[in-house]
């Protein structure tokens, strides 16, 4: 299994960083976005959300290529890009019927790719202790304890 997250990891988070990354799209251009690529209808009194929205997932996107990259940014954005893309999943998945959902079911199903992925993940971290969670105390650290 460490063979198979050496080999995946870093294409994995640069591939779905850079779709994640494209939601800036909303950011930039959010009419031509919500009309061809999320295939809702677009409505000028949601802009500023939309907007705000597209860069939250640019730099989600963004980040996530670091994490590729720097292990120090492993943990914290592998753990907030889970949430945030199991949220929108729960939230496609809840609004399945509704026809305004269908224009996120691509993205709903990469996310929950991410999800699946980095909860096996995080799995394997913990059942092999690749890393220990807490680095072990050093002999002078415990020594000064007693003493006190």
């Amino acid at each position: 299994m460490k063979r198979w997250f050496d080999l995946t990891f870093r294409p994995f988070f640069v591939l779905t960083g850079a779709v994640t990354a494209l939601g800036a799209l909303n950011a930039f251009w959010p009419r031509w976005t919500v009309e061809r690529i999320e295939l809702i209808p677009f409505s000028q009194d949601y802009t500023i959300i939309l907007q705000h929205w597209g860069i939250l997932l640019g730099l989600m996107g963004i980040f996530m290529i670091v994490a590729a990259y720097s292990e120090a940014w492993r943990n914290p954005i592998l753990i907030y890009s889970a949430l945030e893309k199991a949220f929108i999943v729960y939230l496609v998945m809840a609004n399945v019927r509704r026809p305004y959902s269908r224009g996120f079911w691509a993205g709903a199903a990469m996310d929950a790719t991410v999800v699946l992925y980095s909860i096996v993940y995080f799995l394997f971290r913990i059942t092999k202790q690749q890393r220990p969670l807490m680095p072990a105390p050093e002999q002078g650290a415990a020594r000064s304890i007693i003493v006190l």
